[in-house]
């Protein structure tokens, strides 16, 4: 079972992280929501522009010395999103929360919150149907995301109640993570970030 509010299993945290070193998962330990807020501010700040592609109506062309880079970060509050906002836009990033269909050519970092994470595989479960929250995760070139210490199960048999609870749900849509997006379809060499981010991190919420 996941833990309650405020418990968190010491254990979890370490296998966590011993399991996302293989997975090609960055982790880190932060305070709280806010704290994580800063950490995708960070890692914005650090990540190379990504090339979109100029076709995409709306966007420069890649080679445009004036473009942003791009951090979505759809299914957070009003609050952090407008906290995220004044931090992004005081660093010159496009802020985005809504609308990611006309972000389709890529966006560089996207920001989201899990629901439950599995230590024995260093995965992250999030239940959200927005379709925004989906095409962030997906269409991004870093994804950061932040997960709660007590919310870490050892295997995903603790899962069970919590994705009972998620599939009971009309049009529910659940989504495991585990890792950037791998493949290894050409000549079985390992390639990253083919069919989704190229990076991951995770922030682990002490609170």
């Amino acid at each position: 079972m996941p833990g309650n509010p405020g418990s968190i299993n010491q254990a979890n945290v370490d296998l966590f992280k011993a399991k996302a070193k293989p997975a090609s998962i960055e982790v880190v330990v932060v305070k709280d929501l806010k704290a994580a807020l800063d950490y995708a501010i960070e890692v914005t700040e650090k990540t190379e522009l990504g090339k979109l592609m100029p076709t995409t109506p709306g966007l420069s062309p890649p080679d445009d010395p004036n473009r942003k880079k791009t951090l979505a970060a759809p299914s957070i509050s009003d609050e952090h999103f407008k906290l995220l906002s004044q931090k992004g836009e005081a660093k010159g990033f496009e802020m985005v929360r809504s609308k990611l269909r006309n972000h389709l050519a890529g966006i560089d970092v996207a920001f989201t919150v899990a629901d439950l994470g599995i230590s024995e595989t260093a995965t992250c479960v999030s239940e959200n149907n927005s379709e925004d929250y989906r095409l962030a995760t997906m269409i991004c070139e870093t994804h950061v995301l932040a997960l709660p210490m007590n919310k870490l199960v050892k295997t995903s048999y603790e899962a069970e109640d919590f994705l009972i609870k998620a599939m009971d749900k009309d049009n529910n849509y659940t989504s495991f993570i585990s890792g950037p997006s791998r493949t290894a379809d050409i000549e079985r060499v390992l390639t990253l970030g083919v069919h989704g981010p190229l990076y991951m991190h995770v922030a682990l919420l002490e609170e």
